[in-house]
């Protein structure tokens, strides 16, 4: 029999970040990881048989977040208004190029569809293989590439500056 709980702890933190991402909320992300990890140790005599503990995982938290979406019916997340005041601040510091980058860049993942957020994560973030990829969002190899390189475009674009094909439509109206 093998062992796993070492490597059960070995993954929190790149669950974690990927629930983050995911949710694009930090109590939602934890929560869905501690559902993830509490189903873990309920199922723990037949997780010790997994052969790959951070694929069954991810899996695990794919699945848990995609119940999650459809019993929301994505009505969104009613947020105070005092927490979103001081959530984004109003004023940046002069020079703080490497922030804004990543403020755009974590924007332009938030804006994705979730099935493209999804391989972004996996492939980009965990650094889990197309076919690994495809195996967690239950998913031929080929869906998982393309739905890659579309996100990948969107995100090139939304770094230069380009809008996106609608949105100037959309903006004009």
């Amino acid at each position: 029999m093998v062992h796993h709980q070492p490597d059960l702890e070995r993954e929190i933190d790149g669950l974690r970040r990927y629930a983050r991402l995911l949710t694009k909320n930090w109590t939602d992300a934890d929560d869905l990881v501690q559902e993830c990890l509490l189903r873990a140790l309920e199922k723990w005599p037949r997780v010790t048989q997994v052969e790959d503990l951070r694929r069954y995982l991810f899996s695990m938290l794919h699945n848990l977040f995609i119940d999650g979406v459809r019993k929301t019916g994505r009505r969104g997340t009613v947020v105070p208004i005092e927490s979103a005041m001081t959530a984004a601040p109003l004023v940046r510091p002069g020079n703080q190029e490497h922030h804004v980058e990543l403020h755009d860049l974590a924007e332009g993942l938030s804006a994705l569809p979730d099935a493209q957020r999804e391989v972004v994560l996996l492939v980009g973030l965990a650094g889990f293989t197309y076919d690994e990829a495809a195996d967690i969002v239950d998913c031929p190899v080929g869906t998982v590439m393309s739905r890659l390189s579309r996100a990948r475009k969107t995100l090139r674009h939304h770094m230069d500056g380009v809008p996106r094909e609608g949105a100037l439509r959309r903006q004009v109206r």
